[in-house]
């Protein structure tokens, strides 16, 4: 067989890989995104682990994502001292920090041209927020000072999915379409740590809705270059009304692209992806509310990621991979809380 022949012969399974895998789009991580404008990671995890398996099978992975919420921002910058105690002098609820560490495990089966997965959150979140404004400090809100200052902790499983794709459009099964839902199963009632008030709707550890995902995928081979493009867009179609207050999560449409580099041999590969997510501000009585001082929404934005990654092979049908994801644009209607970076790690095993 000769070279040529040889390209060939893996390029076709290569492709066929990628768009199965491909299909699998970071949906338990925009979970994350969903709770706030900010949130952070809207990451394809699973386009990098195309290569592990050339045929049909069963596929899991587990994977551990880390958002630490820690810095105000206001617009597209990051919120002056002024800002943050004007708003709370007006009344606003002003965040202090939200750290999400989410757990997921995920089955998959893929066919020549379907395949479907399920996909099972654990998160854990602990939360710290300012309340009414304190006129004995008189000063930006800070833990030590304020007497309304509240924190909660809360764990469990949340909201799962169920994705089907379709890559039967073209002989090479480069490009699909995706569909799935959303369902209501992550708790939406725990109260912050006095036992008594309930944590706002957007930091629950599910979102109380039903939502229907759709989206679909582009990828291709450049000589030793791998590529990819995707879009999805998220919508509930239902929702729980808690103490008759009803909260509808805004519309989250996201835009993903990467590319991975294959010569550095079978067992090491480096990505890169530049991940992108617009989601419309909440709705509802018990939506975030609006920016004291403007009267705007106090939810949604856009984000803009960098995300440099590796995935390592390391034998019999199992890989290993990490990203971390590094903000280059932000814009979040009024004051948000957003991270400085998030990570992810995880681990894929095919069967």
């Amino acid at each position: 067989m000769n070279a040529t022949h040889a390209t060939s012969h893996i390029r076709t399974p290569f492709r066929i890989v990628i768009a199965t895998t491909l299909a699998l789009l970071p949906l338990i991580a925009m979970n994350n995104a969903l709770a706030c404008a900010a949130c952070g990671d809207m990451l394809s995890k699973d386009w990098g682990t195309e290569g592990i398996s050339t045929t049909p099978g069963f596929t899991a992975d587990l994977s551990y994502v880390y958002i630490n919420q820690n810095q105000q921002r206001n617009g597209s910058g990051t919120a002056s001292s002024a800002q943050i105690n004007n708003l709370w002098q007006a009344g606003q609820e002003v965040e202090d920090y939200t750290v999400t560490r989410t757990t997921t495990a995920t089955l998959n089966y893929s066919s020549d041209t379907w395949g479907a997965s399920i996909q099972l959150p654990f998160l854990q979140r602990t939360h710290g927020t300012f309340g009414a404004y304190d006129a004995a400090t008189n000063n930006v809100p800070t833990p030590g000072q304020s007497t309304a200052y509240a924190s909660s902790s809360d764990n469990g499983i949340g909201d799962i999915r169920v994705i089907g794709r379709y890559t039967g459009f073209s002989a090479d099964k480069t490009a699909g379409i995706i569909a799935g839902i959303k369902l209501p199963t992550g708790s939406t009632n725990a109260n912050f740590n006095d036992g008594i008030t309930p944590l706002d709707r957007s930091l629950q550890i599910g979102t109380g809705s039903t939502d229907v995902i759709l989206g679909g995928f582009l990828t291709g081979t450049i000589e030793a270059y791998g590529w990819f493009a995707q879009g999805t867009v998220q919508h509930a179609v239902a929702t729980k009304t808690i103490a008759g207050q009803d909260y509808i999560p805004g519309d989250a449409y996201s835009l993903n692209a990467g590319i991975r580099y294959a010569k550095f041999g079978a067992r090491f590969t480096p990505m890169l992806q530049l991940n992108y997510i617009h989601r419309q501000p909440d709705s509802g009585a018990a939506a975030t509310q609006a920016d004291a001082l403007t009267g705007g929404s106090g939810s949604g934005g856009t984000l803009v990621y960098l995300a440099p990654g590796a995935l390592i092979r390391v034998g019999g049908g199992t890989s290993v991979y990490g990203f971390v994801q590094l903000p280059v644009y932000q814009y979040v209607n009024s004051l948000q809380l957003s991270p400085r970076y998030t990570l992810t790690l995880g681990v894929q095993q095919s069967f």
